[in-house]
């Protein structure tokens, strides 16, 4: 007989995270390595940032013997610590991983924690990417059933549960460990959706601290069952309780009632596979846009045209699309900083109509504001809802760029999915261009084949001695010397 007290989703995410597979068939293994090597190349390029500065300049005060790695200066700190900071570079750009059900988020947040835990104890590579898998079970079922925003909470709620049981996963907690884990990270960790207001600082930027918000998250993931290990209690109704999880969401009854049904299912690990990437470094709802005015670019050129000298740029969206880069903006026709830029639609295709490529410093500031391309983007650009377009993520964030030429011919580019979306997958050829184009940079030609190489290595790997030390830069000063704005 059940207690009075009993907690079913608390006991059905527990066993459920003890009942998964233990190993990764070649599909699985596929997809884990394709986050990990994503990941990679997104954080590493994104070193520079001025958050990924200021998480190493907080994490150097507690520097240890034996632990985890910060990636790019090398230093050895806890793995709680080195959760959050490698997060940081991963979340810079908004450059890494995407689903979006019911809500939406970016799950590959959980490895560098998982990461940076499997270091810390010794563990190796086929352990890291079981639990990563763990994970995304999770994260993506919390994901299609839980509607996050409608009570004012952001992703990383979701997030940090499945990183719950990602950690409990790779440091072997038993059921009962794993429940209060579970009951320790559900009533003390919420994230508010205000970090994703739009509000802008005194710098005209988004607040920085949404850059650490997912990595804190999955640092208190690790940090809740590590206190679990050690026979620390949580709330005996963390997710059903009067005041507990569930009760701060709008989540009807039957909602709740399928997540259990789908959590009591025997299955393999398959969803680490259904994730989005994104091909260039900016959300998810600007891709197709990108690919559109890249192809214009691309047509332009073979036909002699300069695209400076275009009469008009015409963007029609998704009206998803639109309202986030667009109708939410305060002014994305006059972006002044490189968030301002990063999330305005009409610069965004400004860039790759121009310049024939968006890369990170098409949104540093002093490009962003040439009176030239300021100009340009005033007075020739507009944009669009478009009821034919508005499909969804599902559809791929669709967007179409048309462009009106010096002489009044109308020239189109296609709307579809972009490269990395399900609907247009990354090849292997895909995974490595993106790292090679992240990566060289800064740690050169010959570490950045061995990174690739060594993410291949991880099913085999006996520790993350070997990938660790190649996220070693030889020289941090590179990185920490002049905040990239």
């Amino acid at each position: 007989m059940k207690p009075s007290h009993h907690d079913q989703l608390l006991h059905t995410l527990a066993a459920f995270t003890g009942q998964l597979p233990h190993t990764l068939d070649a599909q699985a293994t596929a997809a884990a390595l394709a986050v990990v090597q994503d990941s990679l190349a997104v954080a590493l390029g994104a070193l520079r940032h001025p958050a990924a500065q200021a998480g190493r300049r907080y994490a150097r005060h507690a520097q240890v013997r034996q632990g985890a790695t910060l990636w790019g200066s090398g230093e050895c700190v806890p793995a709680e610590l080195a959760a959050l900071v490698n997060a940081v570079p991963l979340r810079g750009y908004d450059y890494n991983d995407l689903y979006i059900g019911r809500s939406g988020g970016h799950p590959s947040d959980m490895l560098p924690g998982l990461m940076a835990l499997a270091e810390a104890r010794g563990l190796g590579g086929s352990a890291l990417l079981n639990a990563l898998a763990v994970g995304y079970e999770v994260a993506l079922e919390l994901f299609d059933s839980l509607d996050l925003h409608a009570m004012g909470w952001d992703y990383p709620v979701a997030t940090g549960l499945g990183a719950v049981c990602a950690c409990a996963r790779l440091i072997g907690l038993d059921a009962a460990q794993t429940r209060e884990a579970l009951a320790i990270m559900a009533t003390t960790h919420f994230v508010s959706d205000e970090v994703e207001s739009g509000e802008l600082n005194g710098r005209g930027d988004l607040t920085m601290w949404k850059r650490f918000n997912a990595g804190n998250a999955v640092r208190q993931a690790i940090a809740a069952c590590q206190l679990a290990e050690a026979r620390v209690e949580g709330a005996v109704r963390p997710f059903e309780g009067r005041s507990g999880f569930l009760s701060k969401l709008a989540v009807a009854p039957e909602d709740v009632q399928l997540l259990l049904a789908r959590l009591q299912t025997a299955r393999s690990l398959t969803r680490i596979g259904q994730v989005t990437f994104k091909r260039w470094p900016v959300g998810s709802r600007a891709q197709s846009a990108i690919q559109s005015a890249l192809q214009l670019h691309q047509q332009l050129k073979a036909e002699g045209i300069d695209p400076w000298s275009l009469a008009a740029v015409q963007i029609d969206s998704d009206q998803g699309v639109y309202q986030h880069l667009v109708g939410s903006r305060a002014d994305p026709y006059h972006p002044h900083s490189r968030e301002t830029a990063d999330h305005s639609l009409p610069y965004i295709v400004t860039a790759a109509l121009l310049d024939g490529q968006v890369k990170v410093d098409a949104f540093d500031p002093a490009r962003v504001c040439e009176p030239r391309r300021q100009a340009f983007l005033a007075g020739r650009v507009k944009a669009q809802h478009s009821a034919e377009l508005s499909q969804g993520a599902a559809g791929g964030f669709l967007s179409r760029v048309s462009v009106r030429t010096s002489d009044g011919r109308e020239i189109i580019g296609e709307a579809k999915a972009p490269p990395g979306h399900r609907l247009q997958p990354f090849a292997a050829a895909d995974f490595d261009h993106k790292l090679r184009e992240n990566v060289e940079p800064l740690f050169g030609a010959a570490r950045a084949d061995e990174i690739i190489r060594g993410v291949r290595a991880l099913p085999q790997a006996a520790t993350l001695a070997t990938l660790a030390a190649l996220t070693r830069l030889a020289d941090a000063a590179t990185i920490d010397a002049s905040p990239a704005a």
